[in-house]
């Protein structure tokens, strides 16, 4: 058996040599890039056109999956399906209170700002003012905010006009007209407002507590006052509340930097504005330590650097925040040992024409090796070759390179496939059964999954996207059982949402690391 998988494994190597070495024309036969965004998600389906986003999908189902619906999501796919639901407002209950503070919530927390201040501003809820400020304070308009609370101080008491009040003060210089307003809300309100000692002594040091990441105000004001986060309490803040701690100048660095990573990641910070910040780190966390191994690119250094990325999920992180700098590394015989890891971070990093460049590189130099990544390269570009001697090959690669997951593997990929509407191809010996009707109800919300069913046979593509995002929830993909992430993926293709369903199983094998 080890000579047939030794001899197969070298007429697939030998195929693939000659499939993707003519010196004519492309290695492997990518498709060009189309657009800029990840993994090109722009969907173009005639059932746009046809079919209104929410169309067919009662008011009872939408009430129940929109106000838990995930916000801080890492998935790039998943976040723009998020996002088609925000943008494609739900009608029937347009006019409803509930449904517009609930869909303000989700905007501002998602981060998507500018779109939460037109919504709002096209309501009539009572506390729209309240909710413009905290907008304000979120966006840092800083003045604008002061403006209004100064205006609702003439005509109103309440005692968060004089707590906000006091911070405007503060930041317009003022600080003995703010001192003696302290004061004064101190003696009727001890514990009312705990920062204010902070805004005028810097050796106070409050407590931080989670209503504070809770409150644009409050946070505004921690920032403001150079307090630190602890690391825990990140993890619980919204997208929009992240990029706030990264831009505040106040904050430590290391905590703006470990905000920054996972505000890129959400979706609401560019890899730019870290790789900034980098430049004035003294720490020596990971990120501090491949922007040294960078300075000129050391591939030694950086192969340890890629191989860590590649065990904590970092690689997209990598292939965004250091696009500038790794987009300048040419391929070699020095570096062709990066070329999986930087196929596979330009790909989780959305930048196509990347991995496109190195994948063919990898081809060409080191076909043997680069069988590994061929699955990613055919669910990139779709047009590229594929067939059953692709799938034996790489098959083969992974009894030999990768014993103990390579059923498993096979497993994943071949049902992926499979669902995608493609010939799955042969089994490899060992690999696990699909679940029973039976067994996969148990992955599920029984309900959820009924309701999913029937609208991928409706083609209802709003409500797909909903019951998608509630089915999956806050769990990182990697975290995913392969069993319900496929089944989800064959409700995407059933309601015709082949690109999203193609990209989030490109999604899927890197976050599994296929």
């Amino acid at each position: 058996m080890k000579n047939y998988l030794s001899n197969f494994f070298l007429l697939g190597a030998s195929f693939l040599s000659l499939t993707f070495t003519n010196a004519t024309a492309q290695p492997i036969q990518l498709v060009p890039k189309t657009d800029n965004s990840p993994l090109s998600f722009t969907p173009r389906l005639p059932l746009q056109e046809e079919m209104g986003f929410w169309e067919g999908t009662p008011p009872t189902v939408f009430e129940t999956y929109f106000q838990p619906l995930p916000i801080g999501l890492i998935s790039p796919v998943l976040q723009t399906m998020r996002n088609a639901i925000l943008k494609e407002k739900y009608t029937p209950l347009l006019n409803n209170t509930f449904y517009q503070q609930t869909l303000f919530s989700h905007l501002i927390e998602s981060g998507q700002l500018k779109e939460a201040e037109e919504f709002l501003l096209g309501t009539s809820l009572a506390e729209k003012e309240i909710l413009l400020i905290n907008l304000q304070w979120l966006e840092s308009e800083q003045k604008k905010a002061c403006e209004k609370i100064t205006n609702l101080m003439r005509s109103s008491a309440n005692s968060e006009w004089k707590k906000q009040n006091i911070y405007c003060l503060y930041l317009n210089g003022e600080k003995e007209r703010g001192k003696i307003a302290a004061e004064l809300l101190s003696e009727s309100n001890p514990s009312d407002f705990p920062l204010i000692g902070a805004l005028f002594d810097s050796s106070s040091h409050p407590h931080y507590e989670d209503s504070i990441g809770k409150s644009p105000f409050l946070l505004t004001v921690w920032c403001a006052t150079g307090q630190d986060i602890p690391e825990d309490a990140l993890i619980k803040l919204s997208p929009s509340t992240l990029a706030l701690i990264a831009h505040a100048e106040k904050i430590p660095l290391g905590t703006r930097l470990a905000a920054g990573e996972r505000a890129i990641m959400m979706g609401t910070l560019e890899g730019d504005f870290v790789l900034n910040l980098l430049k004035d780190a003294s720490s020596r966390g990971f990120l501090e330590k491949f922007i040294e191994a960078l300075k000129p690119p050391k591939a030694e250094t950086l192969l340890s650097l890629f191989e860590e990325a590649h065990r904590s999920h970092k690689l997209g992180l990598l292939g965004k925040v250091f696009k500038p700098i790794l987009s300048k590394i040419a391929p070699s015989p020095e570096t062709l040992e990066l070329a999986p890891y930087l196929v596979r971070s330009f790909l989780e990093g959305g930048e196509k024409d990347l991995a496109q460049k190195w994948g063919t590189y990898f081809m060409r130099e080191a076909p043997d090796e680069a069988v590994s990544i061929l699955p990613l390269l055919h669910l990139a570009f779709p047009q590229n070759k594929w067939g059953e001697p692709q799938l034996k090959a790489w098959q083969t690669y992974q009894t030999r390179i990768h014993p103990q997951d390579a059923m498993q593997n096979s497993y994943i990929l071949r049902r992926l496939l499979e669902v995608l509407g493609e010939s799955p191809g042969p089994a490899i010996k060992g690999e696990p059964n699909a679940p029973s009707w039976r067994q996969e109800k148990l992955l599920f919300d029984e309900k959820a999954l009924d309701l999913l069913d029937s609208a991928a046979t409706s083609k209802r593509k709003g409500e797909v996207f909903l019951l998608v995002l509630s089915l999956i929830g806050k769990e990182p993909l990697q975290d995913l059982s392969p069993d319900k992430l496929i089944r989800l993926i064959s409700s995407l293709t059933k309601a015709g949402c082949k690109e999203e369903a193609r990209s989030l199983a490109l999604e899927f094998l890197l976050a599994k690391g296929i």
